[in-house]
């Protein structure tokens, strides 16, 4: 045999040994799982991006809105002061000044309220000691008194020179009589306003808020510190702004040279732009931690199809795998064990904290420091203080610990709910003069209760409703009737069924059939709504209404109404000899002889039936009021008769 026949023998005989065959197996399974697994978190990619976009753009035009209505409602303040100084140049100042503290005091966002005359002195001010300033030498006084522009402009960010705080100014002109420059009205926002409702939200790793002027300037930026930037020369001032008022677009920050996707929408009212910016980083971070749980499934997989290969390598790899879940539980249960723990305070005989352990910085973000000294009434929130107080004066005759339940605010501003016990120190059996208190968070027990009873009064409310018309159910109607049995001497009831409804859910199709009973309903709910009546889906095509006070004549007069309208709503019905959709009504009023809803509803019933039976198309009353109506056979054009034409709107 010749060496080239043997090279060809010795490869085939390795091509067809099991270890090539489980190799090209593994390798072709291992390929269509990587395939699949990058196929499905591309896909997953995209939908992360759009998803962000979304909420993005949603939460720009939020904080667009907010900006908007926060400065409104300083505009219309300041619109009035400007009207009334035109009126009445000099008004008491002691009770000028008060009202300006009291209009200071119900807007939160105003932190200071000023009147500045012609030369730029304090005439009138929120302040509670208006101080020797002039402001004359401020951009936005100069502006007022060089432009007749009565506009309100929006001056910042700048350093009060009361507070030293940043503000941002919104300022007015104010005009003598004879329309000669007479003074500037100012009101100040706090930056902090702000900041702290922007860093409620959680945007991600290095995301921002910025809250910029028409003119390019940065009113407010979080959470980085960057106002009075100028982004004039940016690219959404320069390419984005004058093509859309909102947006959304992906470029590098100028602040911190990271790559963002930002959404932008200008304030509609106002010369301000809202943009909010998070990193690519930070808006795919669920997608990659989808891409490591669908690694550990890929893996897993792979391992078992490894395992068909070398039962010893996949044995080896699940030992590494558990090892590594063991030791991401071991750390996870060291992380846990260093951070959780209950709070002990100790208080003396005046509420002053004397002693407060470590772990409070963890559950209210100050320090051991930061707590001792202060009393504890006073990091309360206001509400709760009235019961604390209360259990205060039970606690001294009490050898057992009371529980309480109450609101702290942390370092950073947020509420959280505390479980505390308190109860005496006891020294030799009796006694002390301090109080011990444990303090436990369970601010996210409080919000599972609410959102549990906010689901409860869901779940309670869609178990009275139609899921078809949005109309109360029959188990609300009934529940209604009774009350209004039980109040109401004067009660009717209207059983409304609509005519020939099979054949015109057969003829049409049930969407159409379900179309129809919505339009119904939707009627019959605006026919009640300002007569304090009830109307409800009783069954299949069946409704029902219930007109508290209302008299025989009143209630025939509204079925009649009903009957035009659903008349008017022009549905054709193949199977209706009239050719369009129509209802018949039987109407019952309460007699003194009538003791239960149930003989109300029954004669309202047989009042329906009798329509039925008398041709459908018209409002039949119960035989105990058929004396008193006005005729019951509706005209041949099928509008009401003319006693009841004329309450028909447009009739």
């Amino acid at each position: 045999m010749t060496s080239r026949k043997l090279q060809w023998t010795n490869l085939t005989g390795r091509m067809s040994t099991p270890v090539l065959i489980v190799t090209v197996f593994v390798a072709t399974l291992t390929a269509c799982v990587v395939g699949l697994m990058v196929w499905k978190e591309y896909d997953a990619r995209q939908n992360a991006l759009a998803q962000s976009e979304t909420e993005m753009r949603n939460l720009a035009h939020s904080l667009a809105e907010h900006a908007s209505h926060t400065i409104q409602a300083i505009d219309v303040v300041m619109d009035d002061i400007v009207a009334f100084m035109r009126l009445q140049r000099i008004p008491n100042r002691a009770i000028f000044d008060a009202r300006l503290r009291e209009v200071a005091h119900n807007l939160a966002q105003i932190s200071d309220l000023v009147i500045l005359n012609a030369a730029g002195d304090i005439d009138y001010a929120s302040l509670p000691r208006a101080p020797s300033l002039n402001n004359a030498d401020r951009s936005y006084f100069i502006h007022h008194r060089e432009h007749a522009d009565k506009t309100l402009l929006i001056t910042g960010p700048l350093l009060s020179r009361y507070s030293g705080r940043p503000i941002i100014a919104l300022t007015r002109r104010i005009e003598n009589p004879d329309g000669s420059f007479g003074g500037v009205v100012i009101a100040t926002i706090d930056s902090g306003y702000f900041t702290d409702f922007y860093k409620t939200l959680d945007l991600g790793s290095d995301g921002a808020i910025t809250l910029a002027v028409s003119d390019g300037r940065i009113l407010i930026r979080w959470p980085a510190a960057a106002n009075g930037r100028d982004l004039t020369n940016s690219a959404l001032f320069r390419e984005l702004l004058p093509r859309s008022p909102k947006g959304y677009n992906m470029e590098t920050s100028p602040f911190d040279n990271l790559t963002k996707y930002y959404a932008y929408e200008r304030v509609q009212r106002y010369p301000l732009i809202v943009t909010v910016a998070r990193t690519q980083a930070s808006v795919l971070a669920r997608w990659r931690e989808g891409i490591r749980s669908d690694a550990l499934v890929a893996t897993a997989m792979l391992a078992c199809i490894a395992l068909l290969a070398a039962i010893l390598a996949g044995q080896l790899r699940n030992r590494q795998r558990f090892e590594a879940i063991l030791r991401e539980r071991d750390a996870r249960h060291r992380l846990i064990d260093a951070n959780i723990g209950d709070v002990v305070v100790l208080l003396d005989e005046r509420g002053v904290v004397t002693f407060v352990s470590e772990s409070v910085e963890g559950v209210l973000g100050f320090t051991a420091e930061q707590m001792v000294g202060r009393t504890y009434l006073d990091m309360l929130y206001p509400d709760d203080i009235p019961a604390l107080r209360a259990m205060g004066r039970q606690l001294a005759q009490c050898r057992e610990a009371l529980r309480a339940e109450f609101r702290m605010e942390r370092a950073d501003g947020t509420i959280v709910w505390l479980e505390a016990n308190f109860r005496f120190t006891r020294q030799n059996g009796k006694p002390g003069n301090h109080i011990v208190c444990t303090l436990r968070d369970v601010t996210r027990r409080k919000q599972v209760e609410d959102e549990v009873e906010a689901l409860n009064s869901r779940l309670a409310e869609l178990a009275r409703t139609d899921g078809l018309t949005g109309l109360p159910n029959r188990r609300a109607h009934e529940d209604f009737i009774d009350d209004a049995f039980a109040t109401h001497a004067q009660l009717s009831v209207l059983m409304i069924d609509v005519d020939y409804f099979k054949g015109f859910n057969d003829g049409l199709g049930h969407q159409a059939g379900d179309e129809g009973l919505k339009l119904i309903g939707s009627l019959l709910a605006a026919a009640v709504a300002d007569c304090g009546g009830h109307a409800a889906r009783y069954g299949g095509e069946e409704f029902a209404v219930v007109l508290p006070g209302a008299d025989a004549d009143a209630a025939m007069q509204l079925a009649e109404i009903i009957r035009y309208e659903v008349r008017q709503l022009g549905l054709a019905n193949p199977d209706s000899p009239a050719g369009h959709l129509t209802v018949s009504i039987g109407v019952a009023s309460r007699t003194s002889t009538m003791h239960e809803p149930a003989t109300l509803v029954r004669d309202a019933d047989l009042a329906l039936y009798q329509a039925k039976r008398s041709g459908r198309n018209r409002c039949v009353a119960s035989l105990a009021q058929v004396s008193d109506m006005a005729p019951l056979v509706p005209e041949a054009n099928g509008e009401p008769n003319a006693s009841v034409r004329r309450r028909v709107p447009n009739a």
